[in-house]
């Protein structure tokens, strides 16, 4: 299994998540195609329709995930208000416990659906799942406001420095946001309509895995879950089928990589 880490490969996820062995990988994060069509309308250059997005076999997506999946393990699947039901049935009858949708706010409102008619998409919903339990992972993300403070309930320790559990709905200026905006992608000369902000990504890596922990994405896009992943010294592995958007992955990675080196170089 080892040598397949820290690799996106250019194909379709299915085939490849059949030949993956059991319990084989320790977090899934992934935002499968919704079969919406998705098309930004907003901005002056409509990026190409995302492939797949004429809808997938969720039912068998979700099995394979939670067949791959290591027992006591966490799982996230970005979706859609109108796609939440079906994609929570699929995944509740593959065998996950799901435990809460998570609301995150993106890099600024959605460009797509009806401009006139409807109240722009400002959030991201995110079906968070566990197969068997497992607990939160300790981390340093979001500091207590009330650090150091006695409740007023009796047989009750101080408040810990940082959170150890996080509200299901991340807004404002303590939590990252979903997504990039459009302003940054343009500059970016980024050719994904749905490009994932690799901070937020970072933070649910950090709660819900520990260091050298394998994270598969099976819908890689522009490869930031693979950049998260190497950034909190996780493993990734994913696939992309889209060649344009494989492509930006792996040149997002180099970039990442040549970044970082730069750093050790000054000794930042």
């Amino acid at each position: 299994m080892y040598d397949l880490i820290n690799q996106i490969y250019h194909t379709d996820c299915f085939p490849f998540m059949r030949q993956l062995p059991d319990e084989s990988v320790r977090l899934i994060i992934t935002d499968p195609p919704y079969g919406i069509q998705y098309q930004n309308n907003f901005t002056s250059e409509k990026l190409p329709y995302l492939i797949g997005d004429t809808g997938i076999d969720y039912p068998e997506f979700a099995k394979q995930c939670y067949r791959i999946l290591q027992n006591n393990s966490h799982a996230y699947f970005f979706t859609r208000f109108d796609k939440y039901p079906y994609h929570y049935e699929c995944l509740a009858n593959a065998g996950f416990t799901i435990k809460n949708c998570l609301v995150i706010e993106k890099g600024q409102g959605g460009n797509n659906g009806d401009l006139y008619g409807s109240y722009a998409n400002n959030c991201e919903w995110v079906i968070f799942c566990h197969k068997g339990r497992r607990i939160f992972s300790q981390t340093k993300l979001l500091r207590n406001k009330k650090f150091g403070m006695k409740s007023d309930s009796h047989n009750r320790n101080p408040t810990l420095e940082y959170k150890t559990r996080f509200y299901c709905c991340w807004f404002g200026e303590d939590y990252p946001k979903s997504t990039y905006n459009s302003s940054w992608r343009i500059k970016q000369n980024y050719k994904h309509p749905t490009i994932k902000n690799i901070r937020c990504l970072e933070w649910l890596i950090q709660i819900s895995s520990n260091q050298e922990d394998i994270v598969f994405d099976p819908f890689m896009g522009s490869g930031s879950t693979a950049i998260a992943a190497a950034n909190t010294g996780r493993y990734y592995l994913g696939t992309e089928i889209d060649n344009s958007h494989y492509q930006l992955s792996l040149q997002r990675i180099e970039a990442e990589s040549l970044q970082k080196t730069k750093h050790i170089r000054k000794g930042d």
